[in-house]
């Protein structure tokens, strides 16, 4: 198959680019604004998250299924990168406006926009996240591809991180519900533009088994699958525990710190690290298998991040400097899980004879969402248990849980990836013995 193109991993990544403008944002200052703009409680903010994640268990799977059995000019996958993102912006604005609504409206409201946002995410992240089985067989150049997406993501998360309190200011001139909304309309126009790059360069080049339209089937080779199960589970820790610091952060330096003009800095440096790492790993998944990538970078991740619960909090480019490395072994785990969705799609399809690409793909989806949700369930719920109140001096008991969420939470997170991604199937000798079996097999369908 034909070696892919700089340009061709670049384009690629435009897609995560344009999904993290929007998500970084949702998922570094959704709760801040949720409880100190908008105006609704922590617990009750954790509660719509979790309840949100129940709903995407239903969603994503569905939608994988969907994917798997498009047939349009423009492919299986591509044509969800064309036409969602339009509805996605309208109700990523929507999320982060301020209705003039009593009490009760207003959590309909955030209840109605945010579960709409994320099926929206859903409806495109998965044909995104299917995409890379579709564009080549070669598990480096897959490897490879998640490293530019993760780059890509993180330069859509470093802007976001740099400019969000800055454009927020500057919009709303001292009135952070205006600031929100119009920065959101700013972030969605950029996201929508980058996706339809996206759309406009990949190409969809792996052919396809052809076979009987069976979800009964589907669900059958997958769930019983052990790569499958295991890049759920690496997942879960991913996105539940190693993202608290950002789900805190805002809180961390407004409420600990004591400068909130700081935490732009703190969100910056790691963007750069996870940048740095995602570069990284494009390099190092030449030599390594994105196994052992996972569990190198999950455990330098978990004696990094642990570290902040001892440092003063004064000490902030301390702080600084251990997100930066923190988030450098977290970029080349996380771009390494995300190479290993598509050869989970094709170990499914290696064992069971069946291409499932978009329902294997849903399981990192999936578990995206579901530990974003879990994570701000167990953030709202924790804070609110600890007594936080917006606005006002913290307790000694709400700044210790601010604290925790800050530090060994996370770094309890990274050691569960570690010793989960230990069981993962899929070896170096193993890949090179599949990817040959099933590209005759794929030859020869296509002949017939």
């Amino acid at each position: 198959m034909k070696k892919l193109s700089f340009f061709d991993k670049v384009s690629y990544g435009f897609g995560d680019l344009a999904s993290n403008v929007v998500f970084t944002a949702v998922g570094t200052y959704l709760m801040f604004f949720y409880t100190d703009v908008f105006g609704i409680s922590a617990a009750l903010v954790g509660t719509l998250f979790f309840v949100t994640r129940m709903w995407d268990a239903i969603s994503d799977p569905i939608m994988g299924m969907i994917g798997d059995r498009t047939q349009t000019r423009f492919g299986k996958f591509r044509p969800y990168l064309l036409y969602v993102p339009i509805p996605l912006a309208i109700v990523a604005v929507l999320t982060f406006t301020t209705p003039d609504l009593d009490e009760s409206g207003k959590i309909i409201w955030a209840f109605v926009t945010y579960i709409l946002l994320m099926t929206l995410y859903t409806a495109i992240n998965i044909p995104y996240s299917s995409l890379p089985a579709t564009i080549s067989d070669s598990p480096v150049e897959r490897g490879q591809m998640a490293s530019f997406r993760m780059v890509l993501a993180f330069t859509g998360a470093l802007l976001v991180n740099a400019g969000t309190l800055p454009l927020v200011e500057f919009f709303g001139g001292g009135n952070k519900q205006q600031g929100f909304q119009y920065t959101m309309m700013l972030l969605s126009v950029i996201m929508v533009v980058m996706f339809w790059l996206c759309f406009s360069r990949v190409k969809e080049r792996v052919p396809m088994i052809k076979q009987n339209a069976s979800l009964k089937d589907d669900f059958a080779v997958v769930i019983q699958n052990r790569a499958w199960w295991v890049t759920i589970l690496m997942g879960i820790p991913l996105f539940t525990f190693t993202i608290m610091p950002f789900a805190v952060g805002m809180y961390y330096f407004t409420y600990i710190v004591g400068d909130v003009s700081k935490a732009g800095l703190f969100f910056t440096m790691a963007s750069l690290g996870m940048i740095a790492g995602s570069a990284l790993m494009s390099q190092l998944v030449k030599r390594y298998s994105k196994r052992n990538l996972v569990i190198a970078g999950a455990l330098l991740s978990m004696g990094l991040i642990s570290h902040v619960y001892w440092v003063d909090p004064a000490d902030v480019y301390v702080i600084y400097a251990i997100i930066f490395f923190n988030q450098l072994a977290k970029g080349i785990a996380a771009s390494s899980i995300w190479g290993l969705v598509a050869d989970t799609a094709d170990y499914v399809e290696w064992k069971s004879g069946r291409r499932v690409v978009g329902l294997s793909t849903s399981s990192a989806t999936f578990s995206h969402k579901f530990g974003m949700g879990l994570s701000g369930a167990l953030v709202g719920i924790g804070l609110s248990f600890a007594g936080y109140q917006a606005g006002v001096e913290q307790t000694a008991e709400s700044a210790q849980m601010i604290l925790l969420f800050m530090s060994l939470i996370p770094a309890f997170g990274a050691g569960c990836i570690a010793f989960i991604a230990y069981f993962y199937p899929i070896t170096r000798d193993i890949e090179d013995t599949m990817q040959s079996e099933l590209r005759v097999t794929r030859e020869a369908n296509q002949a017939n």
